[in-house]
């Protein structure tokens, strides 16, 4: 076993990221689709027969995109910081595309300029962009403001969150969305370390938090002989990592992608999930309670976990399944930190360190709604129930069956 809670590190990536930008997927009905993402409080920006792309507040053009297909997550882009950085990638990663302008409705939205490649260890198809512009959108709403305990930032206004004071709607509706936060994966052990190794390699992703699995001698009964098993076979106790772009003294997110170790025995790497970031506590309530009623009412909608808020990046969360299983977060009040942070280690068999709640500082019981819940879209309550064809598809990564969108990039 290794002696470092990371991996090693690389010693000049190809390019920095600068962050995420957009996640792509497919679904064999753009209806439903639709309805989730204004549900959800994204922007639709465009619709039509072939593919629904939507956006948040924040100054760039979409972060959501939904191709007609097979039900199915593609994968997602990075942003990079110049073009040289497109180039970098295009002649030192395998199987990369040439640079080539945005094209069809994307390009209409935003221009900019992008490469892209499936990435050999996940099957995950990647993207960089660089040159995208979009006006920002005004929020329909203030800022929330609070008082605290002895301070009073909202003095002789009464605090109406949601428009919903007068009448009092059991349905607050949707929060707005302001931008795309953090993407999470599960992949299968040892191939995970190999993705975190590649994400380092070829994006500059620092390391944040990694979680290391020590057993000690005689402790084997109080892990899962599986979970042992799988961690032992790797040769390495590194269990996952939140990985962070190298911003240099600029701050940036906690984490922007986390790489989980795939436990379920699903044996190809799967979308755990992706994290919208809202502006407040209130608004991640305003969606839990929003998808509640929706679901009530029959939407095909599943809590996967939430409210709570995480130790490892402090965000405000609440996880929820779309109509085909693939999970989307709402989040507030993440941790920001520059390139002096950590790395830090989490020992995993350590209970002062990772508690016996899922990582909670407050929130559900992991048996209320846990972490397992983010395994993917396997883990959707209605998942046993979807016909063969449609389970087959969200768990493969082959994407021979979606090649016309693939090409189309």
């Amino acid at each position: 076993m290794t002696d470092t809670a990371t991996l090693p590190e690389t010693a000049a990536p190809i390019v920095k990221a600068a962050d995420i930008a957009y996640i792509r997927l497919s679904a064999p009905d753009l209806d439903a689709m639709e309805t989730f993402v204004n549900d959800f409080g994204l922007v639709v920006a465009h619709r039509d027969d072939d593919v629904l792309i939507s956006r948040g507040l924040e100054p760039m053009p979409f972060l959501h995109v939904v191709h007609r297909g097979p039900a199915k997550f593609i994968g997602w882009a990075f942003n990079v910081d110049t073009p040289d950085d497109l180039a970098a990638l295009a002649s030192a990663v395998p199987g990369c595309s040439p640079v080539h302008d945005i094209g069809g409705a994307e390009g209409q939205l935003g221009g900019g300029k992008r490469v892209h490649f499936v990435e050999p260890i996940t099957g995950f198809l990647l993207e960089a962009v660089h040159g995208q512009h979009a006006e920002p959108l005004a929020p329909r709403r203030d800022r929330i403001t609070y008082n605290h305990a002895g301070v009073d930032e909202r003095a002789g206004v009464e605090q109406d969150v949601a428009g919903n004071r007068y009448p009092i709607k059991k349905d607050p509706g949707p929060p707005e969305v302001y931008r795309l936060g953090h993407v999470v994966t599960a992949v299968p052990p040892g191939a995970h370390q190999a993705f975190m190794q590649f994400l380092s390699d070829t994006f500059g992703m620092l390391v944040s938090d990694a979680a290391r699995m020590i057993i000690p001698p005689g402790a084997e009964e109080h892990f899962p002989p599986p979970l042992v098993e799988l961690i032992k076979a790797t040769g390495s106790d590194v269990m996952f990592q939140f990985m962070r772009m190298d911003r240099g003294a600029a701050l940036t997110d906690h984490h922007s992608i986390l790489v989980l170790p795939l436990m379920d025995g699903t044996p190809e790497a799967q979308f755990s999930h992706a994290a919208f970031e809202v502006f407040s506590m209130d608004d991640v309530f305003r969606g839990h309670m929003h998808f509640r009623e929706r679901a009530a009412d029959g939407s095909p909608y599943n809590l996967a976990w939430g409210i709570g808020r995480h130790v490892y990046g402090s965000q405000v969360y609440d996880y929820w399944h779309d109509p085909y299983g693939h999970v989307h977060e709402h989040m507030c009040d993440g941790d920001r930190v520059d390139a002096s942070y950590g790395p830090n280690t989490i020992d995993m068999t350590d209970p002062g360190q990772f508690g016996d709640n899922g990582g909670n500082q407050w929130g559900p019981t992991v048996e209320e709604s846990g972490v397992h819940n983010l395994n993917g879209p396997q883990c959707d309550p209605t998942f046993a129930d979807r016909p063969d064809d449609v389970r087959a598809s969200l768990l493969s990564r082959d994407l021979s069956e979606i090649q016309r969108i693939v090409e189309g990039i």
